[in-house]
């Protein structure tokens, strides 16, 4: 995960839980919508996608692991524990392990596997984190053969297609001086390509037949960079792409629209908030996650915002989402979404996370 994205969070995460989960109890009531909790035990569960066959996949970043460096809040540790789970009927089985995972003490704000996708043909494809040429390359060799790859993990192997982050490396797509960070985050499978959205290098790349290319680039916003994290493909065919944006400021992130065959992003809609996940409904209706409804007051309660093709909005989740990520629709229309998404599946009761843990919920409007 982008650093622009984990800061503010893992500075002060003890306090921003036990401020969120007391303002919980007092959310205002949206919609009448049904939410329940489909899976539990996830570790740091983010980008969700459903599956030709109507089942779900949720990207897990992991819960790190034992090699720990630092001391206090900066302290991190490293692990292979992330993984791609499949959920269905009630039951969650394991699609394929070994992923990296980086994160706190305990798996809390883990980063690893971020986006998963299923193509037409039911081909699984994961997407990994990354950083700058300097940090990978510090990295032991277990490490850098996992940084910024596209996987195919359809047969339970890690068996990369591309190295998104090279790219970024020799480009510097967005470039921004001094800056050749990558983030590969969220990847859309289609039949003949898969899409990848960079968090980190502000774009949005293709990959065919392991060759890559540039789609577009995600211009900024204000003095924030736009920070993509999230991408579906719309009743029109284009992409679009929704922005984390957390420097812009509360109702400042937006959703792009890509023409299919790459070029000029245009806004499609503002007035969001850190955005983390975009899909739509077999009607056409727009759902966007929000992980945050306003981070620079500690205001980590998220949502998914609805949007119709009439512009009419309305919120979902809004009293038992926390820290949302990702979205994903099938085909009666319910949304799933990963909640308490920088937590491991399980935390201790007499913590300030009260045994929360990563969970895939189901909303039924």
């Amino acid at each position: 995960m982008d650093s622009r994205f984990t800061r503010p969070a893992r500075r002060t995460a003890a306090g921003l839980v036990a401020a969120a989960a007391a303002a919980l109890a007092t959310a205002p009531t949206a919609l009448a919508e049904t939410v329940e909790t489909v899976a539990r035990g996830l570790d740091n569960p983010r980008g969700v996608a459903v599956g030709p066959d109507g089942a779900v996949y949720v990207a897990n970043a992991g819960k790190a692991g034992r090699q720990c460096q630092g001391k206090g809040e900066a302290r991190m540790c490293v692990g292979f524990t992330g993984k791609i789970v499949r959920v269905a009927g009630g039951a969650k089985s394991t699609v394929a392990k070994g992923f990296l995972s980086v994160g706190g003490p305990g798996g809390v704000f883990a980063t690893g596997v971020d986006g998963v996708s299923v193509a037409p043909d039911g081909k699984v494809f994961g997407v990994m984190t990354s950083g700058t040429p300097g940090q990978v390359k510090s990295f032991p060799p277990p490490i850098r053969s996992q940084a910024g790859r596209l996987f195919d993990v359809s047969g339970g192997q890690l068996s990369p297609v591309a190295n998104i982050s090279a790219i970024e490396w020799r480009q510097n797509i967005d470039k921004v001086k001094g800056d050749r960070n990558s983030n590969p985050y969220a990847v859309l499978a289609l039949a003949d390509r898969q899409i990848v959205v960079d968090a980190g290098a502000n774009a949005v790349l293709q990959v065919r037949d392991g060759k890559l290319s540039v789609l577009a680039v995600i211009p900024r916003n204000g003095r924030a960079q736009a920070v993509p994290t999230s991408i579906a493909l719309g009743p029109d065919g284009d992409f679009y792409v929704g922005e984390l944006a957390e420097g812009a400021g509360k109702g400042k992130a937006r959703v792009w629209r890509i023409p299919a065959g790459g070029g000029t992003p245009v806004v499609h809609a503002t007035g969001f908030t850190a955005i983390t996940g975009v899909a739509f409904s077999p009607v056409g209706d727009m759902f966007v996650t929000e992980f945050a409804r306003n981070p620079r007051k500690e205001d980590f309660r998220g949502r998914v915002v609805r949007v119709t093709p009439d512009g009419t909005r309305t919120f979902l989740g809004a009293k038992e989402l926390m820290f949302p990520t990702g979205a994903a629709v099938d085909s009666t229309g319910a949304v799933y979404v990963s909640n308490f998404s920088t937590l491991p599946g399980k935390t201790p009761k007499r913590s300030p996370f009260r045994g929360a843990g990563g969970s895939l919920v189901k909303i039924t409007p």
